[in-house]
């Protein structure tokens, strides 16, 4: 942990909200949460688990597969 704690490409971020929007698998949220507050473009997963928030309209976090994510990567 340190030596993640000494990178400088380390941000810390202050959580003020606590989602829970993944149900089924409430361990699953803090990953929203990080991508939430980080701003992501997008949550790469399997987890079908995910495939809720898809559905939510608010707050919108994108959700892609692997293979999707590849894809884009070819684009560019």
């Amino acid at each position: 942990m340190e030596t993640l704690d000494n990178l400088p490409n380390i941000e810390y971020i202050t959580r003020y909200y606590r989602w829970n929007l993944i149900k089924i698998d409430p361990d699953d949220n803090p990953f929203v949460v990080v991508a939430i507050a980080s701003d992501a473009n997008a949550i790469v997963t399997f987890d079908r688990h995910f495939n809720v928030l898809k559905k939510i309209p608010f707050p919108k976090v994108k959700v892609i597969t692997l293979d999707e994510f590849m894809a884009v990567l070819k684009e560019i």
